[in-house]
């Protein structure tokens, strides 16, 4: 009588499935991923929007205006710069000091520059009304309705 032989271990076939599952399952893990770090990005964003909010409304209670004097753009040009424009930019340009960093330097916020964690430039600051009012902007990677 012949003796049947067996070997041990996996076929080729069996570890090209293993292969194909493991791909498939970290895919759609690395997926996820992308996903929560853009949500993790947009929360900074308007964490950071919040901040610089409560920074400017500090700053019109003690001077009556959002204008964040010899800030934002053409701050460079001897005019001391409107108190608008790209929140937390500064460059050898038209933007020398950043509208953050002078809230910093007032004392109303902590950080000199604060800024999108991916656009650089990426906050705006618009002000109405001779500096009485203003508006905030950024750009989210996952808006949603209420968002816009």
């Amino acid at each position: 009588m012949k003796k049947l032989r067996f070997s041990k271990g996996f076929t080729l076939i069996e570890l090209l499935v293993v292969v194909a599952i493991i791909s498939i399952l970290s895919s759609v893990v690395l997926a996820s991923l992308n996903t929560a770090r853009a949500k993790g990005r947009d929360a900074k964003r308007m964490s950071d929007l919040h901040n610089i909010s409560l920074a400017l409304e500090l700053y019109y209670d003690k001077y009556g205006t959002y204008q964040v004097a010899g800030t934002g753009w053409g701050s460079n040009g001897g005019g001391g710069g409107c108190g608008c424009g790209w929140a937390g930019y500064e460059d050898a340009g038209a933007y020398g000091k950043s509208i953050t960093r002078g809230l910093q330097e007032a004392g109303f916020l902590g950080a000199p520059r604060i800024d999108d964690p991916i656009q650089n430039p990426g906050y705006m600051l618009y002000w109405c009304e001779a500096g009485q009012s203003y508006a905030l902007s950024a750009t989210k990677e996952n808006p949603t309705a209420g968002d816009i």
